[in-house]
């Protein structure tokens, strides 16, 4: 499940790390419209099996949602994974953060300050140009609302009520989202663990064969449980 652009035009490395452990599908959003947490889980429901077959890989943005999706699908659920993610207030003046970007154009940030807080300095070229593309197809009215969105969200309650198993991704360069977000995860989750991985807020995309370690071992637990 993307980030805050919502494409899955990100995710070629991860899902060809991933690609002798399980069948990957990238859940992608509207790029047209904006529709909030709630909405989203309702539009990616119908996405989900039947019955007990998935994990739920959220990076960022997507973490609140994945959450919605499991405490609303139980039966479908087997697993989540929030990578570089939040529950609640991703940064440490959320509130003030918000009304700041309630009160700004929409619009986005150069560059070279985007690749400085997603990446850690300058993207790959392939990366660079899925990103570029990534932006333009999103309206940036769009982008700005779900990071309002973003900056709102509270799942904590959802997520203390989950029964399966939850891995948290923390990624250790991130300039983004801070290790509180990370603590408060696993201080909410009544079966969690958290691995660090040394990458930016972008870990998916700069580290996804580290990445894709720490999800294997993860679904080998949960297989694990099933079999025993």
């Amino acid at each position: 499940m993307p980030g805050l652009d919502g494409t899955g035009r990100l995710y070629a490395p991860l899902v060809t790390a991933l690609a002798d452990v399980a069948d990957v599908d990238v859940l992608a959003y509207d790029s047209e419209q904006f529709k909030d947490y709630p909405e989203l889980a309702e539009a990616l429901a119908p996405r989900l099996p039947g019955r007990g077959h998935v994990v739920l890989v959220a990076e960022s943005f997507a973490g609140p949602l994945a959450v919605l999706l499991a405490h609303r699908h139980p039966a479908c659920v087997r697993g989540l994974v929030l990578a570089a993610s939040f529950v609640h207030a991703p940064l440490p003046a959320s509130r003030m953060g918000a009304q700041l970007l309630e009160r700004l154009p929409a619009i986005a940030p150069p560059l070279p300050i985007l690749e400085r807080w997603l990446a850690g300095g300058e993207l790959p070229p392939a990366l660079r140009v899925e990103f570029l593309t990534a932006m333009r197809t999103v309206r940036h009215d769009v982008l700005r609302r779900r990071a309002l969105a973003a900056l709102r969200v509270d799942v904590r309650g959802e997520l203390a009520a989950l029964q399966i198993p939850v891995l948290h991704l923390q990624a250790g360069r991130d300039r983004l989202i801070g290790r509180h977000a990370g603590r408060q995860i696993l201080r909410c989750a009544r079966d969690a663990r958290q691995a660090t991985i040394d990458a930016p807020h972008f870990l998916f995309q700069m580290a996804p064969e580290a990445a894709a370690v720490g999800i294997r071992h993860f679904l080998n637990g949960i297989g694990q449980r099933t079999a025993g």
